[in-house]
């Protein structure tokens, strides 16, 4: 039997830790830094895609209605839960709110605005691939894309909500953990709506992801996982409200213009 001295064990303890946080990194896709697929023998990248049953109403108001960093672990089940929420908030030239709900209505202009259009594709009507950036946390890299359905509400509100995702995750060999045994899980939901002077649109999107710790990461001091997610969190909530921001000032001015334009007449 092999003992370990408490010194010892403690000393190993903050070495992990300490690898941990440095070899958690985040790259948006479309760099070029990668991994190269060699080290990663051990892949997991083709793990069945992931469907989700239909939103509830309770499910939705659950995320929006946080505000900032959310953060759960269960270190005895292995469980952990980690995403943010955000408010959003645009102002638009020469808008109104009855133009707003007009170009509300239309998904495609939305979905591009949302998200950096280079990184997204309608994969079925109203329902859109958004592709998250590259992470790597220790052993195990992901590059997920998310299929988001967008869509008008009775209310004139617009809405999002995943409906399946890809993890796409690879694992480092020698390390004895299959994709599947990561039980990951990754939910996305948001709605936008015209501000009440009708010269903004504002809403609030959020994400959570959730899924099994592998064993050694489950002695990792709570501190060291939560800096490490909270990167992740910030990574991808400034890339999107970024990505909003700029591509809705945008998208809208070509919508004002595109009514300017008269129709032609017929002969």
């Amino acid at each position: 039997m092999l003992l370990f001295h408490p010194k010892s064990l403690l000393f190993a303890l903050l070495i992990a830790s300490h690898h941990a946080v440095e070899a958690f990194t985040t790259h948006p896709p479309s760099l070029s830094h990668s991994v190269s697929p060699r080290s990663f023998l051990h892949s997991e990248r083709n793990a069945r895609a992931s469907k989700r049953k239909s939103w509830t109403a309770r499910e939705r108001d659950t995320i929006l209605g946080r505000d900032g960093e959310y953060f759960k672990l269960d270190r005895m089940r292995g469980k952990i839960e980690f995403g943010s929420s955000s408010r959003i908030q645009t102002t638009l030239d020469g808008s109104d709110e009855a133009s707003i709900r007009r170009w509300l209505s239309n998904d495609e202009q939305i979905a591009t605005s949302i998200w950096d259009p280079k990184l997204i594709k309608e994969v079925e009507p109203k329902v859109y691939r958004l592709q998250v950036m590259k992470l790597m946390f220790v052993t195990i890299q992901l590059a997920p894309h998310v299929d988001v359905r967008m869509f008008t509400d009775e209310k004139g509100s617009f809405n999002l909500e995943s409906v399946a995702f890809e993890p796409n995750i690879q694992i480092l060999p020698g390390i004895g953990v299959s994709a599947e045994s990561l039980g990951i899980n990754i939910d996305v939901v948001g709605e936008l709506y015209a501000s009440k002077d009708g010269r903004a649109v504002e809403g609030k999107i959020g994400f959570v992801t959730s899924g099994e710790l592998p064993p050694p990461m489950r002695l990792l001091p709570e501190p060291v996982l939560k800096s490490s997610l909270s990167t992740i969190n910030r990574t991808i909530t400034n890339f999107a409200i970024s990505s909003f921001q700029k591509g809705s000032r945008t998208n809208y001015s070509q919508f004002l213009k595109s009514e300017k334009v008269p129709t032609p007449k017929s002969q």
